[in-house]
């Protein structure tokens, strides 16, 4: 049934929004179309109103045509329409002309919300819309997205582990996003490991005649009322005394109190050798989770999803490739990413796999580590170091079995992608986070291009022709 969009601009609107959610992956359609809103000028033109130039240069490069195909749909004749821009306050103001439930204005207006985030000393960019959940992470997400809902209720404290860039800064960031949205009174407080050491002494040099108007009381009431605390990288506070025992202080404050403490760190906390155990036993007092580094699907979930909001005309299959190359972490995974489109657009090239690869410093190939057999590899650094299978799969912790078995556990995640767990289970049964703890430890030994990095060197050259 068409629409008579002069007099009926409000149901128009509406019955846009549902035919181009059909045609948009739920994460693109919020994170972009639910970011404007439509208005008729007194021309009879369809305005749609963005947020910021982001929303706006992505609605009119890669939307514009999918909107006019519902206009015209709805309308039965074709519709002029322009896009705009509306930042801060003035995008969230009443308006007659605002269409629709998603764009009713919010009760607090824009300004104030990006306020609240700027106090609370959080990103906009990391929320739960645009942080891709699989099942490397989904535990982690579950809890996260149940804590946001109901503070201090559920599970508390939460405590989330993993390598460097697989998502911990999003996901706590994305906790005290929404809670803000939906809970504007909430007093919010995110923070590091490292700002949270480097206030606390600015607070000591202060109350001792240092940095005037900020002393250890002021830093102690300031964490101590927060109705959610959450602390990213707590590692940082490890061998620091006296933040560790603020830190203990203050976690109890706000654990009595029934408050929120959410907590992430590049390891779990029984691997916290060199804190005091009274801190460890309540890191564990709540909840742990962890989150895996993303497995292919995964990762080419995360760069399909950052080509359609960039909109970038890049085919899946290069989205494939640089997915299949880049296993590391999610934060290179980006960066290559935009290394390949930068490479594409300053060298003017169609985006192919092979443009992909020499931007990657690559050539492709079939790469053989994928028909590697673990135990190929295990047996490789046995020979190597001169030591047997069966010690390498025991309990002993001598120094000439632990090497090894690091290299061994750094070697097969490397180079045939194998789960923690399944390496934990082949390596006689050991937890997967004792052999994440183990390919961190040689991931830093390489880095320092010491004799370890020339021992995986050496071992990797009588596996393949790297």
């Amino acid at each position: 049934m068409l629409i008579d969009f002069k007099t009926k601009p409000k149901e128009f609107w509406k019955a846009i929004l549902s035919e181009v959610e059909l045609k948009l992956s739920p994460m693109v359609f919020k994170s972009l179309i639910a970011r404007t809103r439509g208005e008729i000028d007194e021309n009879g033109t369809l305005k749609i109103v963005c947020e910021d130039d982001f929303v706006k240069n992505n609605v009119e490069k890669r939307y514009r045509k999918i909107i006019e195909e519902a206009a015209i749909k709805l309308a039965g004749e074709k519709v002029s329409f322009k896009t705009t821009v509306q930042k801060g306050g003035e995008y969230g103001k009443n308006n007659t002309n605002d269409f629709g439930p998603l764009f009713v204005p919010e009760k607090n207006p824009a300004a104030s919300f990006l306020e609240k985030q700027r106090k609370a000393n959080l990103s906009p960019r990391f929320t739960f819309e645009n942080f891709i959940m699989g099942k490397n992470n989904n535990l982690a997400y579950a809890i996260a997205t149940a804590v946001a809902q109901r503070p201090g209720e559920q599970y508390n404290p939460v405590f989330i582990y993993s390598g460097v860039g697989l998502g911990k800064t999003h996901l706590i960031q994305a906790i005290g996003n929404e809670i803000i949205k939906n809970k504007p009174g909430t007093n919010v407080i995110y923070t590091t490991g490292e700002a949270f050491t480097n206030e606390l002494i600015e607070a000591i040099k202060g109350g001792k005649g240092g940095k005037i108007g900020y002393s250890t009381n002021d830093f102690r009431n300031k964490f101590r009322k927060a109705d959610v605390l959450l602390i990213d990288d707590i590692q940082f506070v490890i061998g620091k005394e006296t933040t560790q025992e603020e830190f203990f202080h203050t976690f109890n404050a706000l654990y009595m109190s029934q408050k929120q403490i959410v907590i992430t760190s590049d390891r779990p906390p029984k691997d916290f050798n060199s804190i005091e155990e009274r801190i460890t036993s309540r890191f564990s007092s709540g909840i742990v989770a962890d989150i895996q580094p993303p497995d292919m699907e995964m990762r080419a979930a995360i760069l399909r999803t950052k080509r359609d909001l960039a909109g970038d005309n890049i085919p899946n299959d290069v989205i494939d490739y640089i997915a299949e190359n880049v296993t590391t972490n999610i934060r290179e995974l980006e960066g290559a990413y935009i290394q390949v489109r930068t490479y594409f657009l300053a060298e003017h090239l169609e985006p192919t796999k092979e443009a992909a690869a020499r931007a990657l410093g690559q050539t492709i190939r079939k790469k053989e580590n994928k028909n590697l057999n673990i135990n190929e590899i295990l047996k490789a650094v046995c020979n190597y170091y001169s030591v047997k299978i069966p010690d390498i799969k025991g309990k002993r912790r001598t120094k000439d079995l632990v090497i090894p078995r690091q290299v061994a556990m750094f070697l097969i995640k490397e180079m045939t992608d194998t789960p923690f767990m399944a390496i934990g289970d082949f390596l006689g049964g050991r937890d997967h986070t004792t052999i994440m703890h183990g390919v961190r430890t040689i991931e830093e030994e390489v880095k320092k291009s010491g004799r370890i990095k020339q021992d995986v060197v050496n071992v990797k050259q009588t596996l393949t022709d790297w």
